[in-house]
């Protein structure tokens, strides 16, 4: 096994099974608001671009305090337009091109905390950042041509979130929270509204080949959210005997 394969998987059983920091498991969710906006073809590299409103849940299951898994529900939006300064794409005609959309997204987390959080003994762990990683899904209507017919299927596809964040517990039974995540996603028409258009937002260069890992559209998510507490077991104290 490479060396660096085995320090990770030290750190992750030190983080799962340290014995002298018994944890307060609890189990706590709540609403979870922000911004969302587009990168694509039509938008490389910019961020804060067009932003659109985001609004959803997250349910988040401490194992200890430094691991919760989680898991959130999200409804986000994106938008885009061409033509857009620095982007440079030929085209059919010179009619602009923009889209709007709303996507439901999925996704299952692993969160891990810089510092000890909500500690059952440590009155002071009230505050860490952390960063989260997992594996979610995104649902849309896919436009597609069949037949000459256009239509809107109603389509799921992977996508891998990841980010990071900040969160401060305000009080026995509440928790604030703000955090960046983006979303790989592992299609490329989500900036697809339409057929016959000024530019074919899927392969606006004429590619002849694609391939899975690349020219993909992604989204980001800026969000605030408060978490409740709704369940909360403290494990007996360790005295020795």
């Amino acid at each position: 096994m490479p060396k660096i394969n085995l320090i990770f998987l030290v750190f992750v059983a030190f983080l799962f099974s340290r014995p002298s920091a018994p944890a307060q498991t609890k189990l706590e969710g709540g609403p979870y608001v922000g911004v969302s906006w587009y990168n694509g073809d039509l938008n490389p590299g910019r961020q804060f671009y067009r932003i659109q409103p985001s609004f959803g849940a997250i349910i988040r299951y401490s194992v200890n305090d430094r691991i919760s898994f989680r898991g959130g529900a999200l409804l986000a939006g994106m938008s885009g337009v061409y033509p857009q300064k620095n982007v440079y794409l030929p085209v059919d005609s010179e009619e602009p091109y923009q889209f709007s959309r709303e996507v439901l997204d999925l996704t299952a987390m692993l969160e891990v905390n810089f510092f000890s959080f909500d500690h059952p003994t440590n009155k002071e762990s009230v505050f860490t950042p952390y960063f989260t990683l997992g594996a979610g899904s995104v649902f849309y209507k896919r436009y597609s041509e069949d037949n000459g017919n256009h239509n809107e299927k109603p389509t799921f596809v992977l996508s891998l979130p990841f980010g990071a964040g900040v969160k401060w517990k305000a009080n026995d039974w509440l928790n604030l929270g703000a955090e960046w995540t983006l979303r790989k996603t592992f299609v490329d028409d989500l900036d697809v509204v339409g057929h016959d258009m000024s530019i074919d937002a899927s392969n606006p260069l004429g590619f002849q080949k694609t391939t899975f890992s690349h020219n993909n559209d992604w989204y980001s998510v800026v969000a605030v959210y408060a978490t409740f507490n709704l369940y909360s077991r403290r494990d007996k104290c360790r005295d020795g005997f």
